[in-house]
């Protein structure tokens, strides 16, 4: 198995670094083109395996796309495909397999839908479950509530829709977006909503492609008929997924950091990383497209992480340099993840010398003096580069498998040594 090791910072630094386009803005523009008849110039995007992932799909579907440097153009649309038999690999890609299902069930042919094994254990039966209602025709070709399926039918009906909101926002937004080329819908949330703000990124979105989603309180949602996609060019905005990392460091080595090709308006949910940061001890300030971090070391927190879970492993990392306790809630999402993401932080962690005990939806950290670890990631990109962080401030912090990376920011390594970090054995 490949390895590396990291050598932390020498000493405090000031740095500039750029941060790439979001992937979770990516993978929905790349949807919402292939449903605009009209050519989609996207600036800016994420390349990456997830977001290839996506676009190797749609021109599996005869959906034109072509690339540029700093563009990705979308010349085709859902109404270009042909009648046929298509093998859709989806890769690791959530974003990618649960965003396509419903364009599946409204274009023509037979359409296996799958992925690599780790995604195929991940649930998809509640956006199924949502599709049926809607007249959808899909088959799971191994397990109830998993991938792969076979989806035969090439149109959908406009209907109330009713799915549980306890799992993923993803499923919603997979519907949201095909709501307007299917008649309108109508969408209520069973139980809890989590994930908000990845709910308003995907309305966000819409938006900028002339749709209105009326959000009724995150209970129910409603996308009128007669609303088509529109839009020429579309700017996919910063990652603040990736920018947590370079927060996180911040904070530790008490360096200072600006952040660019970031918007501090931004809606992502990982943004809320930033307030952990404050209550931790950091000072933040912003201008247009950017934001400096100043670290001061970390204190421990109690907060509430159902709105940005994707961040957890983070701030669990950074709790184990906290003096006293951490107590993180909302984390119920955690365990259907690339990985199970709460257990793979206890293990861990554990490794570090750090004592943590956890819940369904919660774990709490005893912070102090961490100690250097070979740390496994489980095929989970945000594993690798949440325990990375670490390695900014210890010695001989070892990262198996540090490829996984490539999912979601294949730039990563680059970006550590870019601040002053050295990052040994890997091939460049």
């Amino acid at each position: 198995m490949k390895q590396i090791k990291l050598t932390p910072l020498k000493k405090s630094v000031i740095k500039t670094i750029e941060i790439p386009g979001s992937k979770s803005y990516t993978n929905r523009a790349f949807l919402i083109a292939a449903l605009t008849e009209d050519t989609v110039i996207i600036k800016n995007p994420l390349k990456s395996d997830d977001t290839i992932a996506m676009i190797n799909c749609l021109n599996s579907l005869g959906i034109a796309t072509y690339e540029t440097e700093k563009e990705i153009i979308v010349k085709g649309s859902f109404k270009n495909v042909a009648d046929g038999e298509y093998n859709l690999n989806a890769d690791l890609a959530a974003t990618a397999i649960r965003f396509l299902l419903p364009l599946l069930c409204i274009i023509p042919g037979i359409k296996i839908l799958h992925g690599k094994d780790g995604l195929n254990k991940r649930p998809i039966g509640e956006l199924v479950n949502g599709l049926l209602q809607l007249g959808a025709k899909i088959e799971y070709l191994e397990r109830d509530g998993y991938p792969p399926l076979k989806i035969t039918s090439s149109q959908l009906i406009s209907h109330i829709v009713h799915i549980k909101g306890d799992v993923s926002s993803q499923f919603f937004s997979a519907l949201f977006m095909i709501a307007p080329v299917i008649g309108g819908l109508t969408l209520t949330v069973d139980g809890e909503q989590i994930s908000k703000p990845y709910i308003d990124m995907t309305i966000y979105t819409m938006k900028k492609f002339g749709i209105e989603v009326i959000n009724h309180n995150y209970q129910t949602y409603s996308i009128k008929n007669n609303q088509p996609y529109t839009c020429k060019e579309y700017i996919v905005e910063g990652d603040f997924s990736s920018a947590g990392y370079f927060i996180a460091i911040a904070a530790l080595t008490k360096s200072t950091f600006t952040l660019s090709n970031i918007n501090p308006h931004s809606l992502q949910a990982d943004k809320k990383l930033l307030t952990v940061a404050r209550e931790m001890g950091c000072t933040i300030t912003s201008k247009k497209n950017e934001i400096t971090i100043s670290g001061n070391g970390v204190l421990p927190v109690t907060i509430n992480m159902i709105d940005f879970p994707d961040q957890a492993q983070t701030v669990a990392v950074l709790a184990a340099f906290a003096e006293g306790k951490t107590v993180l809630n909302g984390l119920q999402s955690l365990h259907v993840k690339e990985t199970d993401r709460l257990k793979a932080s206890e293990n861990e962690l554990k490794k570090m010398g750090i004592k943590t005990e956890s819940t369904y939806d919660s774990l709490t950290i005893y912070g102090g003096d961490p100690n250097a670890a070979i740390i496994d990631t489980y095929g989970d990109q945000r594993t690798a580069m949440s325990f990375a962080v670490a390695g900014s401030i210890i010695e001989n912090m070892v990262i198996n498998d540090p490829d996984v990376v490539n999912k979601t920011f294949p730039e990563f390594w680059n970006k550590l040594e870019e601040i002053g970090m050295r990052v040994e054995g890997r091939e460049k």
